[in-house]
């Protein structure tokens, strides 16, 4: 678990748990802290998603800070994937019902990071 990360009350509140995962909240209403830890893999329900996609890691993220509107999430991945593999890239979601959502917005290739964008926290994965 990270030891938790000051989130602040205001707008575009960027926040970094740990190396691999930052946040930015469109409006904090009340400050917080923000925490990631690493479930392994046999402790999350599997996502459905296509055949042959396989979970690399996940998250769950956490806060006690309030917040309102969207929140962009960008998790580094493995520099090593090659173009295709990069492009197959995903990031889900755990939803309230146990199913999982793809929340993928986008890719940056040049900082290796994977974008996704929802309205509240929960178990993240990458396939």
């Amino acid at each position: 678990m990270s030891k938790g990360e000051p989130t602040r009350k205001g707008k575009n509140v960027a926040v970094f748990p740990t190396d691999d995962v930052g946040l930015i909240f469109e409006k904090v209403t009340k400050k917080g802290i923000t925490t990631v830890t690493k479930p392994k893999p046999k402790t999350v329900p599997k996502p459905r998603h296509p055949p042959g996609f396989k979970v690399k890691q996940y998250y769950k993220i956490e806060t006690t800070a309030r917040f309102s509107e969207k929140l962009e999430i960008r998790i580094i991945y493995d520099s090593a994937a090659t173009l295709k593999k990069e492009e197959s890239l995903q990031l889900w979601q755990q939803q309230p019902n146990r199913k999982w959502e793809n929340i993928t917005k986008r890719f940056n290739r040049k900082y290796y990071l994977l974008i996704g964008e929802t309205d509240y926290l929960s178990i993240f994965g990458i396939t």
